[in-house]
């Protein structure tokens, strides 16, 4: 079988266990997912469904080695990859097709499989649609403030009001502005630090240094704004293409 939105690198897979009730372990639960191998049971490097930011990215005692993804509205996970196989950490972008790990047997699991989830406004749905292309995808409502929002969590900061909704509003004014800190000097926080190497284009490793600093001075420049190498409320409007 080959999906018109793989989930394995090579396209082609075989469905070991679909969506819904099934005995495992003896008991009768949901399966919120589909369990895929590689075509003639093979196993294949995983990759991802749609383009999105990496939520998580661990190993925990019943998923395995693990990613999840999160695509606006919606996620996806991937479970049991081989120990040490994952390619993405938390905070990152990624693309559609994008290698996140190797199929492997980590977790609670009878052997060596990718279990496959679709979370939309937080319930689990049936995977094979999506995979077949008869369903859309719908990730309208992720957008780059969303990721800088995503970003801004994972360096420490809430959103308590209305959370990752991909508006910017006052909570987003007042983050912003903490993230600069009262001395104003540097960067100390690494996923919004990677955006903004990303934006002024140099080397992204998520640390503010020498570099990035003058990379921001010369991007502040030539977009009007005060040259102090700092990213504030007014330079991450700029970045974000925001008002």
């Amino acid at each position: 079988m080959e999906y018109k939105n793989p989930v394995l690198k090579k396209g082609k897979h075989k469905v070991t266990s679909p969506y819904g009730m099934r005995t495992i372990f003896g008991k009768r639960k949901m399966h919120n997912g589909i369990d895929i191998v590689g075509e003639g049971s093979t196993l294949d490097y995983i990759v991802a469904f749609a383009d999105g930011i990496v939520k998580i990215s661990k190993n925990s005692s019943s998923a395995g080695e693990y990613v999840e993804l999160n695509h606006g509205s919606c996620y996806t996970r991937y479970l049991h990859m081989k120990k040490g196989s994952r390619t993405v950490k938390a905070g990152q972008a990624v693309k559609k097709g994008q290698v996140l790990g190797y199929m492997g047997a980590t977790g609670n699991v009878t052997g060596a499989h990718l279990h496959f989830d679709i979370k939309i406004n937080n319930e689990f749905v049936d995977p094979a649609p999506y995979l077949n292309g008869e369903k859309e995808f719908n990730k309208a409502d992720f957008n780059v403030v969303r990721e800088w929002q995503v970003s801004a969590i994972l360096d420490g900061f809430e959103f308590p009001k209305f959370g990752a909704d991909g508006k910017w509003g006052a909570e987003c004014e007042g983050v912003a502005k903490k993230a600069v800190g009262k001395k104003r000097i540097s960067y100390k926080y690494p996923y919004l630090t990677k955006l903004i190497q990303k934006a002024v284009g140099v080397k992204v490793d998520g640390k503010f240094g020498k570099d990035t600093k003058n990379a921001v001075i010369l991007y502040q420049r030539n977009n009007g704004l005060k040259p102090d190498g700092c990213v504030g409320v007014n330079t991450w409007k700029k970045i974000l293409g925001v008002k």
